[in-house]
């Protein structure tokens, strides 16, 4: 069975003009520390990644970030996120409380359906979003595509979602055509954007507690989503 992933963590800071003068040394130091071989020097930034590209971070002067293309189990990402984030914060020059403006993980996944498009439409139409006897009659039509995007809050932060019953085409506009090579001709879609806007100082354990949270949450989201879709 196909199972897709993609997983983004993101940090903006406020602007720290010091960090341009260290993307030098930083690469080789972050390189060796995540065991990514290929850096590369971009604008105010430096890159740091795989040489297949699965994984790839990065930190510049007003931002840094993992994105890691697959994780086989719901720890790959968290740990690895974590472990670059403590780095950095150990580093020389970067700011050991710095005034974080966002914290973001997104987490996308896809799982493949084995049989029909339309039947996966019908069993997402009626056990996640489920259309009144009234609406449908109002209506008066065939469903032939639907999608639900939601947006939330919990204990952890705001979280948007989009999901749905997707086909082949669809599924290849949401996934990293360089990285994956086997796309399911019809598959059950998730896609949940956690963010915090702190505004604020943050210390390197705040940080860490917020990004670890949101990928875990995200897991176990998708993983809940899965059962109320194809399991009942």
């Amino acid at each position: 069975m196909i199972y897709l992933n993609e997983h983004i963590m993101e940090i903006r800071y406020k602007p720290n003009p010091r960090i341009i003068d260290l993307r030098g040394q930083w690469a080789e130091e972050i390189s060796a520390h995540m065991k990514m071989s290929e850096w590369a020097i971009v604008e105010n930034r430096v890159d740091i990644f795989r040489k297949d590209n699965h994984d790839r971070v990065f930190v510049g002067f007003r931002g840094m970030g993992f994105i890691c293309h697959r994780s086989d189990s719901k720890s790959y990402f968290p740990d690895h996120a974590i472990r670059f984030l403590k780095f950095i914060f150990s580093l020389d020059g970067f700011e050991k409380n710095p005034l974080i403006d966002r914290i973001g993980v997104r987490s996308k996944f896809c799982i493949e359906y084995e049989k029909n498009f339309e039947e996966l439409r019908d069993l997402y139409a009626s056990k996640y979003i489920v259309l009144s006897d009234r609406a449908k009659k109002i209506i008066n039509a065939k469903l032939v595509d639907l999608a639900g995007p939601w947006n939330f809050a919990d204990d952890l932060g705001n979280f948007n979602t989009q999901s749905g019953p997707m086909v082949k085409t669809q599924i290849a506009q949401f996934f990293n055509d360089e990285i994956v090579t086997q796309l399911p001709d019809v598959g059950l879609f998730f896609d949940i954007d956690y963010s915090v806007k702190p505004r604020k100082s943050m210390r390197e354990d705040e940080v860490v507690k917020l990004v670890g949270g949101f990928a875990e949450r995200a897991w176990k989201r998708n993983e809940d989503f899965k059962k109320i879709v194809l399991e009942g």
